[in-house]
């Protein structure tokens, strides 16, 4: 691929073309009406394909015409205005580099987050029909609209509304780069409440619905968002070819991941695959899959655009030059994804096919909504697996992003840790131990364990952050106090109620697993940092190995944690969350505190080992650099006398 020309080269391109961009720009009032002309044909497809997948449910129908028909447009413009400030905070927090370009972004960022807010408020009152039945400017409407708030579905709605609403006051400050991250931040966050607000699927597939539902919005709004806001941008950043290049690889992971997820999402809200041709929810997840492809043909012509280069004219005078082309795939793109976002809000509006299927019967289904898995041995534990998208998501844009195209040289020892990591990360999410962990202690804790290793390998191949460098440098009990915090959380959780917060919430439960990996991860890139303040090899001696020490200290705080967490399981007679497991009805393995008692020697064998064998490994590996350097020394000073 043959890299587009520089952003100076695009201006001159364009000052030869006056026919292409020397044009003065239109009035901004006709972009206006365009899009809203837009918006009304999108609205008016959500609500006719809502009516349809709707199929004349009796709950839709008491609820009123005002909120049957407002509710999928008011979820159309929160999904499209949640989308464009996602992406335009991505692009304005990480690919943009003119001051002016930030501004601009940050300006449609911070409008569209209020009308985000605004749509959602709205949405919230219209669910609140739906939910109780009660018609719009009904006299009883919102006399226990407090009841409702405080249901799951009114808590994740109202804290969207609210996440929204700071994001947009956030917004509305500035137009740095550190403050567009924070913004990227919230919004994601908006989005995820969005996906636990979700139709949950039937039976014991609700997390993967609502993991696969999380990872489709945030790939929407980073495709949707970044490619809308970038058409605003002016020419030369619209089609900068370092912005360009950037965008194209994650529109290809957001493209990737909306592919994988909605095929998933779809799966678990059917009941069969004959309802592709019966029924009217399933149908119009089957049209989303088609925009889908066609969205990705258009993505490969946009790529083949960029490899051509942007600002070259047409090589025999007569076609379009290739930076028209892209432009004229990228708004095709955009109308398409439009009429994909209003097809998704007409679903988000309408109940899914899959019927609420009762658990299946014994304690283990009714705490868990899983049936109890078989005993543990060897052929049965390397059979079970339950996969989890959130795990194979975050692995796989761990993945994408280290091997992007603007990637830097990779070291292949980083890499294979990274690919290490990655890979435990999916298997101690997705395998056996995710299985177990719903029944078994000893199960829940070593999955968290092997997470702060996956964390660990994670981190070894990271670019150490420039906070995390501030943070450490020169302060190393500071180093040890923040290592250790996570797995003081981890256990202060286990200890109190928490634990079993995070085994009835799926949300929760996908906290502690990200408490864990950023808590292995943060461990190690304090290590590094500590380890950079050891001076050059031709001074190499005491001071050096005192910086090896210090930096050997960092790792002991979160183990020597550990030692104390496995010596309190091994030894207490407290079972923990005893309601929980210790009510499974398992016939094998009965006893659930001897099974707690087993986990806490495997983890007091495994952090003594781990603080053993992390000080030996840096001192070997130091030491052996620091008798390479004494003879260089010597001789050094030999000559010198």
């Amino acid at each position: 691929m043959t890299a587009p020309p520089s952003r100076r080269g695009a201006r001159d391109a364009a000052a030869r073309r006056p026919d292409a961009d020397s044009r003065p720009d239109r009035s901004p009032l006709i972009p206006a009406l365009i899009g809203g002309a837009v918006l009304l044909v999108l609205a008016a497809i959500s609500v006719l394909a809502a009516d349809a997948a709707g199929a004349g449910n009796p709950v839709l129908r008491d609820a009123g015409l005002i909120a049957r028909t407002g509710a999928p447009v008011a979820a159309l413009i929160a999904d499209l205005a949640g989308a464009l400030s996602l992406g335009g905070a991505l692009l304005a927090g990480w690919l943009l580099r003119e001051e002016a370009d930030r501004s601009r972004a940050m300006l449609v960022v911070a409008v569209t987050a209020g009308v985000t807010t605004v749509a959602r408020g709205i949405a919230l009152l219209f669910s609140y029909a739906i939910a109780t039945g009660q018609p719009v400017g009904s006299d009883r409407f919102g006399s226990d609209l407090s009841v409702y708030l405080a249901t799951d579905l009114g808590v994740w709605l109202l804290t969207a509304l609210l996440v929204s609403a700071a994001a947009t006051a956030v917004a509305v400050t500035g137009s740095s780069r550190g403050l567009a991250r924070v913004v990227t931040v919230m919004m994601a966050a908006v989005a995820f409440c969005a996906a636990m607000t979700g139709h949950a699927s039937g039976g014991d597939t609700h997390e993967v619905a609502t993991s696969t539902m999380m990872v489709h919005l945030l790939a929407v709004g980073i495709w949707l968002g970044g490619l809308a806001v970038l058409q605003l941008l002016p020419a030369t950043s619209r089609d900068d070819a370092a912005v360009v290049r950037g965008y194209s690889h994650l529109a290809l992971i957001a493209w990737i991941a909306l592919a994988l997820s909605g095929v998933w999402a779809l799966a678990v809200r059917m009941n069969s695959p004959a309802e592709l041709l019966t029924h009217p929810y399933v149908q119009l997840g089957a049209a989303k899959a088609v925009l889908l492809l066609a969205l990705g043909a258009m993505g490969a012509l946009q790529r083949r655009q960029i490899a051509t280069g942007l600002a070259r004219t047409a090589a025999d005078g007569q076609g379009l030059p290739p930076v028209a082309v892209y432009r004229r795939l990228a708004l095709m793109e955009l109308a398409l994804l439009g009429l994909a976002v209003s097809l998704a809000a007409a679903m988000s509006s309408s109940p899914p096919p899959a019927e609420a299927v009762p658990p299946p019967p014994g304690p283990a289904a009714v705490l868990s909504g899983y049936p109890l898995p078989p005993a543990p041995e060897l052929t049965t534990v390397l059979t079970q697996w339950r996969p989890d998208p959130f795990g194979m998501a975050l692995a796989c844009a761990l993945l994408l992003w280290w091997w992007r195209p603007a990637a830097p040289s990779r070291e292949r020892a980083a890499s294979m840790r990274l690919v290490a990591g990655a890979a435990l990360l999916v298997l101690v999410t997705s395998g056996a131990l995710n299985v177990y962990a719903k029944v078994l202690v000893s199960a829940h804790v070593l999955q968290h364990v092997l997470l702060l290793a996956a964390g660990a390998l994670i981190g070894s191949a990271l670019t150490v952050p420039g906070a995390v460098r501030v943070l450490g440098r020169g302060r190393t009990w500071l180093a040890a106090l923040v290592a250790a915090a996570p797995v003081a959380l981890l256990i202060a959780v286990y200890a109190g109620p928490g634990l079993r917060v995070a085994l009835e919430s799926h949300v929760a439960h996908l906290g502690l697993q990200v408490l864990a990996l950023v808590g292995g991860a943060l461990a190690v890139l304090l290590v590094r940092t500590v380890l950079e303040e050891a001076p050059a090899a031709e001074v190499a001696g005491k001071r050096r190995r005192s910086t090896v020490a210090r930096a050997a200290l960092v790792p002991c705080a979160p183990l020597l944690l550990l030692v104390v967490a496995g010596i309190a399981l091994s030894t207490t007679d407290i079972l923990l969350a005893a309601s929980w497991f210790g009510a499974t009805g398992r016939e094998w393995w009965p006893d659930a505190l001897a099974d707690q008692r087993r986990v806490g020697i495997l983890v007091t064998g495994l952090a003594v080992l781990s603080a053993i064998a992390v000080p030996l490994f840096g001192i070997c590996r130091h030491g052996i650099a620091d008798d390479q350097v004494r003879p260089l020394s010597s001789t050094h000073s030999s000559t010198g006398s």
